[in-house]
């Protein structure tokens, strides 16, 4: 499993988007769908990880995480996959208790998800950088 996180509109989509040029690619947006599909193509392409977590905000943290994870290994079973993360915990700590929470869960799995990864890439403003 690839990884690649950075923030917002800092290129991730695009540099993704070049390497699996002319692939056989099903491309999974979070935040359009409630529950994560079936694999249908050679590559799955994950993004958007943090629209999934804001999704199931009412379930507790490790059902989230376990189905989330349980999903993952599925897919790389039959497929590579690259996920995609939005970074959103640096910065000032929001005042809500919801979305305090939602960037506490993101952390979270995205600590999961670098562990199991194959490779991390950080992309910040355009630029990449290999973490793992």
């Amino acid at each position: 499993m690839r990884v690649f996180v950075g923030g917002a509109f800092n290129g991730k989509r695009a540099h993704v988007r070049q390497l699996v040029e002319n692939q056989d690619v099903q491309w999974i947006e979070c935040a359009e769908v409630d529950r994560l599909p079936e694999a249908k193509a050679k590559t799955i392409v994950l993004a958007g990880v943090e629209s999934f977590v804001e999704h199931h905000l009412k379930k507790s943290e490790e059902v989230m995480m376990e189905e989330f994870m349980k999903q993952l290994h599925t897919y790389g079973k039959q497929s590579e996959v690259i996920v995609i993360i939005t970074e959103n915990g640096r910065g000032i700590v929001p005042i809500e208790p919801e979305t305090r929470e939602l960037r506490d869960r993101c952390g979270r799995l995205a600590q999961q998800v670098f562990k199991e990864a194959t490779e991390v890439t950080r992309i910040w403003y355009g630029l990449t950088e290999t973490l793992k």
